[in-house]
């Protein structure tokens, strides 16, 4: 009897080289990484890690060049998008990334160029996570004092 393939086996065999789209590449590695969140087997976490890596690794050296002119026309628009990409997690789970990537460089398992690369990351959402904390939440009205958040929605 043949077994159905699961998802994360099924993006095993998804297609990519240095000639890919670098749109295409990041559509790629969001994949990678919600199936990464989906799965329980290690044997496909360790596989979807390892798509994700060389997709970034292909990504990486693409993100200083000009968009090639196939795609331009993708990315023009005749109005101002009414959102654009934000990272907004909640303030628990940045904290939670904040303290795992502290343990991780507690734990001085990686090797030196990767701890420097996670000690920026730290930094990056430590600071991140202090401009959250100490954000302002109200905006002072004539009717009263009003939820910033409640404004933006």
């Amino acid at each position: 009897m043949a077994t159905t393939p699961t998802h994360a086996q099924a993006l095993f065999c998804v297609p990519f080289s240095h000639n890919t789209d670098f749109t295409e590449l990041a559509n790629h590695c969001e994949r990678f990484a919600h199936t990464l969140l989906e799965t329980d087997d290690l044997t496909e976490k360790l596989a979807l890690c390892a798509r994700l890596s060389a997709c970034l690794a292909l990504l990486q050296p693409m993100l200083n060049e000009p968009i090639p002119p196939h795609l331009v026309e993708h990315f023009t628009l005749t109005d101002l998008p009414s959102r654009l990409p934000a990272f907004e997690p909640e303030s628990d789970l940045l904290g939670l990334y904040c303290q795992t990537i502290t343990q991780l460089l507690i734990s001085n398992v990686l090797p030196r160029d990767m701890a420097e690369v996670m000690e920026g990351l730290l930094y990056e959402l430590v600071n991140f996570y202090t401009d959250t904390l100490n954000a302002p939440r109200w905006l002072q009205t004539p009717e009263g004092r009003v939820a910033i958040d409640a404004l933006n929605n």
